[in-house]
């Protein structure tokens, strides 16, 4: 996964036909603000029927791309099982995890997985994990525990805008986030996934290049036009993962 466009939950019909063909390597479709209100329960039917249409498109011979993930409420939130069990009918290729404090968040979710899947009838493991992690400073700490965490994990992207709230930083790169930067690249290369880093303002591609030379394999991004640029800095071949183990 080179790149990951986020759509977010009010996109207009138009916004989301220009992300299914925009070239993305997948599309994190956001279920908006967490609570149960019309809002969230229309954001997840909606997320639901783009499911159903990728895995239709499977069935018919012509598989979908970009691969779709949800972020789901964070695991302390009850939401996340009502968000989870709006999801598996054929189920997401993956879902993205706010919050993510390492091992344990990873082998929780997990398990709640799993028995959607077997409820679902999905093959044990199907469903991936990607993570947003480093958003505080316990989840930066506990960044070094992602290596054989969950052979689910597909990607580790840097939740800089978290981690700047949570130590009350507007602007600048300071000492905290650029050595939270680095600690990402790392545990995403120690567990064998490729490290995202987080989107840019529009027209700043050279952050991009930045990103790169920092030992990023991809950015995830806020609108289409941006793809283009993602992938001219981050060629697919530097992108292979290896294979990492369960704990």
């Amino acid at each position: 996964m080179r790149s990951c466009l986020i759509l977010e939950s009010d996109a207009s019909d138009e916004d989301v036909a220009a992300a299914l063909f925009c070239g993305a390597d997948a599309i994190l479709l956001r279920l908006g603000p967490c609570a149960e209100d019309a809002a969230r329960r229309s954001a997840r039917a909606r997320a639901g029927a783009l499911i159903n249409e990728a895995r239709g498109k499977e069935a018919r011979g012509k598989r979908a791309a970009p691969k779709l993930f949800v972020e789901v409420a964070p695991l302390e939130n009850e939401l996340i099982e009502a968000d989870l069990d709006a999801l598996f009918g054929p189920g997401p290729e993956g879902v993205f995890l706010p919050c993510c404090d390492g091992a344990a968040s990873l082998q929780r979710m997990s398990v709640k997985l799993a028995v959607r899947e077997a409820q679902a009838g999905i093959a044990d493991g199907a469903t991936r994990i990607g993570a947003f992690a480093g958003g505080d400073p316990a989840a930066v700490l506990a960044l070094r525990s992602f290596a054989g965490a969950s052979p689910r994990l597909a990607a580790l992207a840097f939740d800089e805008s978290g981690l700047r709230a949570a130590l009350g930083l507007a602007e600048g790169n300071g000492a905290a986030v650029q050595m939270a930067r680095g600690a990402v690249v790392l545990a995403a290369a120690s567990a064998g996934v490729p490290a995202l880093a987080a989107p840019i303002p529009t027209g700043e591609n050279k952050a991009y290049a930045a990103a790169r030379r920092d030992g990023f394999r991809g950015a995830m991004a806020l609108f289409p036009g941006e793809i283009a640029a993602i992938h001219e800095v981050f060629p697919t071949g530097e992108n292979r993962q290896r294979p990492q183990s369960s704990a």
